[in-house]
């Protein structure tokens, strides 16, 4: 008997130790600061991975937005919905594509997300991004060049109306065709100067413009 009553304690420390701690913060807190430790726990305890945040975004979705490669990788490996939307109806590897963030966007592919260069360069287009990667890779992924939006332009044309030099460069560079003429015939040189925007339309002209 007196051997039953001491192995009862014992026991229940056994349990106790192997029952992993809970988190202290929440999940949103934990992705926001990266804290690792923290993310492990909800893990363990079951928390909903796949859940939107307050601001509209997965677990996911956050470390991406952050650049956090190892927090990437942890959620992935625990089978996160790769493809899951935010609230506006991006998925992570949009935000990684539009981050610039090849490496992690390396990542989600391997992991079976889903990829529309073609429409997503027009987004970057949208958007007015600067970063070369997001053009690179995307082209890289045989994303077209020369596609057209609702008003007849290309993202070269976007970016001339937008007076975004850094884009222009990285898409002229990329191949986009610097002759090309918009939904009223105009070409892009012709709306470079009608903008006033003389570093373009050098740009274009340094790369066979007319």
């Amino acid at each position: 008997m007196k051997t039953v009553l001491f192995l009862v304690p014992v026991l229940l420390l056994i349990t106790a130790c192997s029952e992993p701690e809970r988190p202290s913060i929440t999940l949103y807190l934990a992705m926001q600061r990266g804290d690792i430790e923290q993310i492990e726990r909800h893990i363990r305890w079951g928390s909903d991975l796949n859940r939107l945040n307050r601001d509209g975004y997965t677990p996911l979705q956050v470390a991406v937005r952050n650049g956090r490669t190892a927090i990437v990788r942890m959620l992935l490996k625990h089978g996160v919905e790769v493809d899951k939307p935010d609230r506006e109806g991006h998925t992570a590897l949009w935000h990684a594509v539009m981050g610039g963030r090849t490496i992690i966007a390396d990542l989600l592919l391997e992991a079976g997300a889903r990829l529309q260069a073609t429409d997503w360069l027009l987004d970057a287009a949208r958007l007015g991004v600067r970063k070369r990667e997001t053009v690179d890779y995307l082209v890289r992924h045989g994303a077209d060049l020369e596609v057209r939006d609702e008003r007849g332009d290309t993202p070269l044309l976007i970016a001339i109306r937008q007076g975004n030099h850094k884009l222009a460069k990285h898409l002229v560079n990329a191949g986009a065709d610097v002759r090309v003429r918009d939904a009223n015939g105009r070409t892009a040189l012709q709306i470079a100067n009608s903008l006033g925007l003389g570093d373009i339309a050098a740009l274009l002209e340094r790369n066979g413009a007319t």
